[in-house]
């Protein structure tokens, strides 16, 4: 059976209940005018910006900078893309390349295959030409022809400049080392003694005794250049060569 309730508990509840009516219509009074004044609040007046009156100046600078860079490099460079010029019309680097290729191209190609096939052996083999054997040797052939003018006589004759000279006489003398290396050469008394027979007009009025070293190093060569071919020849058959020209 339910408890009854006092009228003196019935009449606090009523009041409790008024007072918590009264404090919801208040708060929601102050939202409501919290939501009016804020919709009535006016945005800050957006000003235009104004960019600083140096952007354009210094993308001008820029500009002009990159300019004149691209200008100097294009002329000290211009020799990669132009050969050159005739009544001002530009003759291009790939065209003077491409005519050479056609007339020049297989030769060429054979001297670079030479080339990278002779490096590779000498690092196999480890052989290393120094300057001052470079020097001995040039020397030697500057003797041989009769002296610094005769020997620069000759380099304009067949169009090399010394450096280019240097180079030829330190292949020699690699491929040289590398026929030592690879083969036995011996030059007999009986050969020196043929020679020497068989040139004698080269040999006016000179004693055997006299040239018979001379002759044993031009056979000496011969003999090594003999073998030179030999073995190069092996070497490029060999290779796997693939022109695409």
């Amino acid at each position: 059976m339910a408890k009854s309730m006092s009228p003196k508990t019935i009449n606090k509840d009523k009041s409790e209940m008024a007072e918590i009516k009264t404090k919801i219509k208040k708060s929601v009074k102050v939202i409501k005018k919290l939501r009016v004044d804020s919709s009535q609040e006016s945005l800050p007046e957006l000003k235009e910006v104004k960019r600083p009156p140096f952007g354009f100046a210094v993308k001008l600078v820029l500009i002009v900078a990159l300019g004149t860079v691209l200008y100097l490099l294009a002329q000290k460079y211009r020799g990669h893309f132009l050969a050159g010029t005739v009544n001002s019309s530009p003759i291009l680097r790939w065209e003077l390349n491409q005519k050479m290729a056609e007339k020049y191209g297989k030769q060429t190609f054979d001297e670079i295959v030479n080339q990278r096939l002779l490096e590779s052996e000498l690092k196999k083999n480890n052989i290393v030409i120094s300057d001052k054997e470079v020097s001995d040797e040039t020397a030697k052939i500057i003797k041989e022809y009769g002296g610094e003018e005769a020997f620069k006589a000759a380099l304009t004759q067949y169009g090399l400049t010394e450096d280019k000279a240097k180079d030829s006489i330190r292949q020699s003398l690699s491929l040289k080392k590398i026929i030592e290396k690879n083969y036995k050469i011996e030059i007999t008394e009986d050969q020196i003694k043929k020679y020497f027979d068989d040139n004698k007009t080269q040999f006016t009025d000179k004693k055997f005794e006299d040239v018979s070293t001379s002759i044993k190093d031009t056979l000496y060569q011969q003999e090594v250049y003999s073998k030179t071919q030999e073995w190069f020849t092996g070497i490029r058959k060999a290779a796997k060569i693939v022109p695409f020209i």
